[in-house]
């Protein structure tokens, strides 16, 4: 959904039509309970409560100067009536709004909850109150705190939505909340109804939201607006979108310093745009997207110095995953739980205490599957100068790993554990302490498309195949044979043919394509300077003619090349703009046949 679209539809409520103006009869104070009740359609600030309601309300102006108001009771806002917190930038009458929230006993705190009604802050500063100690209530676990939610439902009828909404713009929002249901300081959440036909609404933008229990925590919220908001040192999460929150635009904010992650959307949360953010230094990971957040964009994002990873992702499939930048984080980015089908490209990972890329199982039950990390595509991606692995991959299938820079990092290049048919795309390793591709415990891969390389196979059942699609033959250090079919070239590599040593892999600047069948080849001289001189042998194995056309680089444009077969002069060639020749061959294999090219005399 067009950003433009989604604005739209936030602000459909408020576009509904204008509220009636505040009246006694709309305020209703329930002195048994602690309640002031705002019902119907009105919009009410706090001057309008304390003069058009019970004088017993315990509201108060204590800074009349500084519009400082302190609120001793719990205020509800129901059946469609607003609640209005402006500041003096936004022409409003409270700069600065003290819940009570005492550390005498668990329940002597107060609740701003609108039940079918909205909340709108703008420009003001909003904190919970401890009267005896006269600043903010910092203790969160024993006494519990005060806190403001709004709340979604369905009528009674159970067809007639019930929807509010919470916008909070330029304003601190500050030591709220508890370890409680909807009550983590603040709170958007559909109750007890179908999240698929009521929700929950509002903008938070350009806020700083700090020492919250959460910072904010939406559930089943739709089409909601993050935007450049500082969310830190909250005691658990920074930014909570959780079950079926969708549609969500979380762009621009600063996440830091807290308890949990920075920014986590958990559980059916779908089609979210998580731009430009930085999350940093919190106890956790950067950005997580977790159980089933699925088709969303984390793009251009700055993840640094969190406790876990940058991102993660738990059980969550088909995202994008594009010009994040990890660094100093434990982990990169991590996969896990049968996540599946993401893009992960353009991305720097580097300079993490651990991997630049991790994946594993793990011990969860997965929603779907089997919990194996399953057809991801990573891509152009910058793994480099990390403390352990670039990429260490377990239980993971049917990935691919295409065109990444994996430089400078102190372990393996690439660890791969328990992981089948995953394909390894022309990635550059250069520099790591480990600088290769170490398979082991039953891995059955594919490095592809790629010039060069180096491998290690760590036990009897694991394999790697190499293959080319251009049919390039490929030298190596354990002098085996390329096989050529019609279609490509390979080498299937184990733990016989390899040893226990690490096998290079070099791609020549030579092509051989057969009409049929297949053909080992094996590159014996291959000089590229001097006199260019040229030499391998060929073998089927089988009795059939089979005319392989061959292009034979790293020559010299314009001079004649004589191609011998077995010894004998078989014909003469003059190398092409590319400093190649090329010619068809036709014959039975079954022998081995030895080439060389020479430079003409």
């Amino acid at each position: 959904m067009l950003l433009g679209a989604i604005i739209a539809l936030t602000t459909l409520a408020q576009q509904a039509g204008a509220a009636s103006p505040c009246a006694a009869a709309n305020i209703r104070w329930a002195h048994s309970s602690n309640r002031v009740y705002i019902t119907g359609d009105v919009e009410c600030t706090l001057t309008e409560i304390k003069q058009l309601g019970s004088r017993s309300i315990p509201l108060t102006l204590v800074d009349p100067a500084n519009k400082i108001w302190f609120l001793g009771a719990n205020l509800f806002i129901q059946k469609g009536a607003k609640l209005v917190l402006h500041g003096s930038p936004a022409i409003g009458d409270v700069d600065e709004l003290r819940l009570k929230s005492n550390n005498l006993s668990s329940n002597d705190f107060v609740v701003i909850q609108a039940d079918w009604g909205t909340v709108d802050i703008d420009s003001t500063k909003i904190t919970s109150w401890d009267e005896n100690a006269g600043e903010p209530d910092s203790e969160y676990a024993l006494y519990k705190r005060a806190y403001i939610r709004v709340r979604s439902r369905l009528d009674g009828d159970g067809v007639t939505p019930h929807e509010s909404r919470m916008d909070i713009k330029n304003s601190d929002i500050s030591y709220l909340g508890y370890n409680s249901a909807e009550s983590y300081g603040l709170s958007w959440k559909v109750v007890a109804s179908p999240l698929d036909t009521v929700g929950v609404f509002g903008d938070v933008i350009n806020n700083t939201i700090h020492h919250n229990y959460f910072g904010v925590y939406t559930y089943g919220a739709e089409a909601m607006i993050f935007l450049n908001n500082e969310v830190n040192d909250n005691v658990k999460y920074g930014i909570d979108p959780h079950d079926d929150s969708d549609f969500l635009i979380i762009d621009g904010n600063y996440a830091h310093n807290n308890g949990s992650h920075g920014i986590i959307c958990s559980q059916r949360c779908n089609n979210l745009t998580i731009t430009n953010n930085i999350s940093s230094s919190n106890t956790g990971n950067g950005i997580m997207l977790h159980r089933n957040t699925n088709d969303s964009l984390v793009e251009n994002n700055i993840l640094n110095n969190n406790t876990d990873s940058g991102i993660a992702i738990f059980d969550s499939h088909g995202n994008r995953i594009s010009g994040n930048t990890a660094k100093y984080n434990g982990k990169g980015i991590r996969l896990s739980v049968g996540s599946s089908n993401n893009i992960v490209e353009n991305n720097v990972f580097s300079e993490n205490s651990k991997y630049g890329m991790y994946f594993y199982k793990g011990s969860d039950t997965p929603t779907s599957g089997d919990g194996r990390i399953k057809l991801n595509t990573f891509k152009n991606n910058q793994i480099k100068l990390n403390a352990k692995e670039a990429i260490k991959l377990q239980q993971s299938d049917s990935n691919i790993f295409e065109s990444n820079d994996i430089a400078g990092n102190s372990s393996y290049a690439v660890y791969i554990y328990d992981a089948k048919t995953n394909v390894f795309e022309d990635n550059t390793l250069t520099g790591n302490a480990l600088n290769y591709y170490y398979a082991k415990y039953d891995s059955v891969n594919t490095i592809k498309n790629s010039v060069s390389f180096s491998v290690k196979i760590g036990d009897t059942l694991s394999n790697m195949s190499i293959m080319d699609s251009d049919n390039s033959i490929i030298s190596n250090s354990k002098n085996l044979a390329t096989n050529v079919y019609p279609s490509q070239s390979a080498i299937e590599l184990n733990r016989t043919n390899a040893g226990a040593s690490v096998v290079n892999f070099n791609g020549l600047n030579f092509n051989a394509t057969p009409d049929a069948g297949n053909i080992a080849i094996k590159p014996l001289i291959w000089n590229t300077s001097g006199d260019f001189y040229k030499k391998w042998t060929a073998q089927s194995g089988i009795l059939d003619t089979i005319t392989t056309t061959h292009v034979v680089g790293d020559l010299v444009d314009g001079v004649s090349y004589d191609v011998f077969v077995n010894g004998i002069l078989w014909n003469s060639f003059v190398a092409n703009g590319n400093g190649e020749i090329v010619f068809d061959y036709t014959d039975v294999f079954e022998n081995t046949k030895t080439f060389e090219v020479k430079t003409t005399l």
